[in-house]
C-alpha cells in the first residue's frame, strides 16, 4: 500500500512541474508576442496625444458650426 501512495504521489508531482514547465513556456512567448506588438506604442509622447484632444476639439467647434448654420437656416 505505501508503494502504491508513493508511486501515485510521484506521479502527481512529476505532471504539476510539468505543468509549471508548459506554463512557463507559454507566458514566455505570450510576452514575446506582446513585446513585438508593442514596438512602435513606446514612441507616443504626452505631444502626441495632446495633438489627438486638439484635433477633437477642433472637429467639435467644426461640427457645431455647420449644426448651428443648419439650425438656423430651417
Amino acid at each position: 500500500m505505501t508503494t502504491y501512495l508513493t508511486v501515485i504521489t510521484t506521479i502527481l508531482v512529476i505532471t504539476q512541474i510539468i505543468r509549471l514547465a508548459q506554463n512557463s513556456i507559454e507566458l514566455h512567448r505570450r510576452n514575446e508576442m506582446i513585446k513585438n506588438q508593442l514596438v512602435g506604442i513606446e514612441d507616443i509622447t504626452q505631444r502626441d496625444l495632446d495633438n489627438q484632444w486638439k484635433a477633437y476639439r477642433l472637429m467639435i467647434e467644426y461640427f457645431e458650426s455647420k449644426q448651428e448654420a443648419h439650425d438656423g437656416t430651417a
